[in-house]
């Protein structure tokens, strides 16, 4: 990859960032600090591997999101700040990367073990697959690893429901930050998933996610 393609990915979360500001400030706020130096070669330790470039400055641009905001005596709860992805996945730390693609791992080796899924089946190589965004379903969203064609995708899969096949998102995360600001700002869908505004009863707004046929 080279540095062109890292300032198209700036250029990309730059515009999602700044719709964010204009638009759905809470969301904006929810965002981390950025992952500092040592905290991603941390991540890259556990991981085994280098993180995909995007990834990587995903990540030195933010530290996934803050969790939600529990509202005691609120008709709703919770505000839901954060949920900025569609399906309502949220950003996920260092850290959360780190958790999730153990749970990766176990799940592929179960299904090795089981010999439920082909050599070439993105199932059978989810030690190869990194997450960075999750929703409170057991989805993630993840960076494919795997060398080859398929490296830098962007796929989402329903572990939690048992959907292992995966949907593609995006050959890459620069053309899936640029599919999502699309659909923000136009109102338009990213694949079944429509942008509306969440309000909650203490006067605040946020992004959420509709899921349409």
């Amino acid at each position: 990859m080279t540095s062109m393609d890292l300032v198209a990915f700036d250029q990309a979360w730059e515009r999602f960032e700044s719709w964010l500001a204009a638009r759905s400030p809470a969301d904006h706020a929810a965002l981390r600090a950025p992952a500092t130096t040592a905290e991603i070669a941390d991540l890259e330790g556990k991981l085994g591997f280098a993180l995909h470039p995007e990834l990587r400055r995903l990540l030195e641009r933010r530290n996934g999101v803050v969790e939600p905001e529990w509202n005691s005596g609120s008709d709703t709860g919770v505000f839901p700040a954060g949920n900025i992805l569609p399906l309502g996945h949220r950003l996920s730390s260092t850290a959360e990367i780190a958790s999730m693609h153990e749970i990766l791992v176990d799940v592929g080796e179960d299904n090795a073990d089981a010999d439920l899924w082909d050599e070439e089946d993105l199932a059978g190589h989810l030690h190869l697959c990194v997450p960075f965004a999750q929703p409170n379903d057991g989805g993630v969203a993840f960076v494919d690893h795997r060398p080859g064609a398929t490296y830098g995708h962007v796929y989402e899969m329903g572990i939690g429901s048992g959907d292992l096949d995966g949907t593609l998102w995006g050959s890459s995360l620069t053309e899936f930050v640029r599919a999502v600001t699309d659909a923000l700002e136009t109102g338009t869908p990213f694949t079944y998933y429509w942008p509306v505004t969440f309000e909650h009863s203490s006067g605040r707004s946020c992004i959420e996610w509709e899921v349409r046929s």
